[in-house]
């Protein structure tokens, strides 16, 4: 699955963290990339000063875009480039048209990534950040693009076993109507909003929200790739430098237990963040990524 074109549609925007000197800024742009069946959106961070050479490339927790990043990218985008990938059906890339396994949405970023020039036969490889199912996506695309990607940032990882992953799949993954009561996305609002982090704005929340009541199809398909995926086969197979930074929320033994299949994976405790830990201590992220992603 090859991607075709890439469409290039571009707003600009000049931000820099709250407090943080002008060196700091970094500007933001939207970009397409166009494959046979739809488009995929990119957001991108760059630094105002040439830093690292390798980029960091971000997949957010479904059902959330890309934007879900946006001031991780503030904080650590200072020094590098910094990418943000929508899921198919999610945020405003385009749906995919048939169903989604984790293989095939590796391929579908592998190819992203290649048509905006990086990889082994562009400007050299990239390195990967995933939280959540992001976490299951940057496992696989590792595993088979190993050339394209460098290192490995995990975080709150949802690892469970066959078990597990069966009673979630089919709770999550079912594509229903749309839903013709408030009950049926009632639950979004309740965990975007009710439920945030006391440092997530209001309106930061409600885009979540959003994000999540419009995302009813792709998010369907997300989850039912992550929910089948074999983690405790596929993660003994990484070879790249991999480090786990380890929130204190539900899925703390989760991503206890899948650093321990990752040979040679370091795992750093976060005992102070739980739950939206973006938008909480994107800083404090930075401040752990940075020294890893500068290793040679």
């Amino acid at each position: 699955m090859k991607a075709l074109v890439l469409t290039i549609a571009t707003i600009a925007l000049i931000s820099s963290m709250p407090g943080a000197q002008a060196e700091n800024a970094v500007s933001f742009e939207r970009s397409y990339v166009t494959h046979e069946w739809g488009q995929i959106h990119v957001l991108t961070s760059q630094p105002e000063a040439p830093g690292n050479p390798t980029p960091l490339v971000c997949f957010a927790p479904n059902p959330y875009s890309g934007n879900y990043y946006r001031l991780f990218m503030e904080a650590l985008g200072s020094d590098r480039t910094m990418l943000a990938l929508d899921y198919p059906g999610i945020g405003q890339s385009d749906t995919y048209p048939d169903e989604l396994d984790m293989g095939t949405l590796a391929d579908i970023m592998a190819d992203s990534l290649t048509s905006l020039g990086w990889g082994p036969d562009g400007n050299g490889p990239v390195d990967l950040c995933g939280y959540h199912t992001g976490t299951m996506l940057a496992t696989e695309l590792a595993v088979t693009h190993p050339k394209l990607v460098r290192r490995i940032i995990l975080m709150g990882i949802p690892y469970y076993d066959a078990e597990g992953r069966q009673e979630r799949f089919d709770r999550l993954s079912q594509i229903k109507p749309w839903p013709d009561s408030f009950a049926a996305v009632a639950q979004d609002w309740i965990f975007a909003v009710e439920m945030r982090n006391e440092k997530v704005s209001l309106e930061r929340a409600f885009g979540n929200y959003l994000e999540s009541a419009g995302s009813w199809q792709g998010k369907a398909r997300i989850y039912g790739a992550v929910f089948q995926y074999p983690a405790e086969e596929r993660a003994p197979l990484l070879t790249q430098p991999t480090l786990v930074l380890n929130p204190h929320g539900n899925l703390k033994e989760p991503s206890r237990a899948y650093a321990e299949l990752i040979d040679g994976a370091t795992l750093i405790e976060l005992p102070d963040l739980k739950y939206g830990i973006f938008d909480a201590a994107p800083e404090l992220l930075a401040s752990h990524a940075r020294p890893f992603l500068n290793q040679h």
